[in-house]
């Protein structure tokens, strides 16, 4: 199905007219965009991480690999990193290692094959990259259950010709699949690294929070009354401090507004997922059903345009650390919610 991604110009937005030029859309190509996009994302794919160095390097203990088509897995069965060894169906793969990646390829059939979202192997940011690797990390360490980075990787691994590119996420060695969520998690991250530069957690944790529920169960997580749409300005400020908690304050609200249905739709990816099992014979898809999936992912879409347009109104150099959680992006990306927003009101 073909997405409809361009913005509705509206007076409000701060690219509406700037005296001396002429009019433009929020998704009008650039014709610097490829080099820009290019460069940055490149930026820094030879510095690694200390964190996933350190979590793919072990002088206790050789490290092993766990790999499923593009997905690889890496990890430890002894030193400080090391995953649970329980193999409860003796295929001489930790259970644990087996249900995170199981965990990882149902995330990225469910939101990419069939909800539409982005593959990031595919994008312009990240198709250099042939593998998304995974490593662990103790909590102790990682002091979270789990971190994706926003840069291609060079790792040069055993057997990896040379140049060889990966996206990659940490989870933490406490992380079991069966009953905990990272994983999809954190893959729902690396959709939003190759599709938008835009880093406020508002939007990257409030998001990410929202989509666990595309495995988990039930459709939608809690969800406060939106008091006004569009929101006034002190509520938008509000909601700009906020990390995870603004899937409640903002994202589930909206998911609920625009989808009354909830159901996720079917294809016959859906029953290869509900099909799908972790090794303790639990199913991996918890249930049917998934509310604002399309509005979300439009609003990634449009997020991953209208960030070429910041970075030009805005002056940014690069898309520097600072720059890509900058509250100057704000009044982008509000304007971008609120366009989908529009459109999707339109089609209920």
């Amino acid at each position: 199905m073909e997405l409809m991604i361009l913005s509705a110009l509206q007076p409000g937005c701060p690219w509406h007219r700037r005296p001396g030029s002429e009019s433009r859309g929020p998704c009008q190509p650039d014709a610097a965009r490829a080099a820009k996009r290019s460069r940055h994302a490149l930026e820094g794919m030879t510095t690694l991480l200390a964190v996933f160095l350190a979590a793919l390097a072990s002088p206790l203990a050789a490290q092993q690999v766990h790999r499923v088509d593009d997905v690889r897995l890496f990890y430890h069965t002894e030193g400080q990193h090391a995953v649970d060894a329980a193999d409860g169906n003796a295929n001489g793969i930790p259970d644990q290692v087996e249900d995170i990646l199981t965990q990882v390829r149902a995330a990225r059939m469910m939101l990419v094959q069939v909800l539409g979202f982005p593959e990031p192997l595919k994008t312009e940011r990240f198709r250099a990259a042939r593998f998304i690797d995974i490593s662990f990390r103790h909590k102790d360490v990682l002091k979270m259950n789990g971190t994706a980075y926003d840069e291609l990787q060079r790792y040069n691994k055993p057997g990896d010709p040379p140049g060889t590119l990966s996206i990659a996420f940490t989870v933490a060695t406490s992380v079991k699949a069966p009953s905990n969520l990272t994983p999809a998690h954190e893959f729902f991250h690396l959709i939003q690294y190759s599709t938008t530069y835009f880093k406020n957690r508002w939007f990257l944790e409030g998001t990410a929070r929202w989509s666990e529920r595309a495995l988990g169960t039930g459709d939608l997580g809690p969800a406060r009354v939106l008091s006004a749409w569009p929101l006034p300005d002190m509520r938008k400020q509000e909601i700009a401090a906020m990390a995870y908690d603004a899937s409640e304050h903002l994202w589930n609200p909206l998911a609920a507004r625009f989808d009354k249905n909830g159901e996720l739709p079917g294809s016959p990816v859906l029953k290869q997922l509900q099909a799908m099992t972790y090794t303790d014979g639990t199913p991996v898809l918890k249930d049917l059903r998934l509310t604002g999936w399309a509005f979300i992912r439009d609003v990634v879409l449009e997020l991953g345009q209208i960030d070429d347009l910041a970075f030009r109104e805005l002056a940014y150099d690069r898309w520097s650390e600072e720059n890509q959680r900058s509250p100057k992006n704000e009044a982008f990306m509000w304007c971008a919610i609120e366009a989908v927003a529009r459109r999707h009101a339109m089609q209920r």
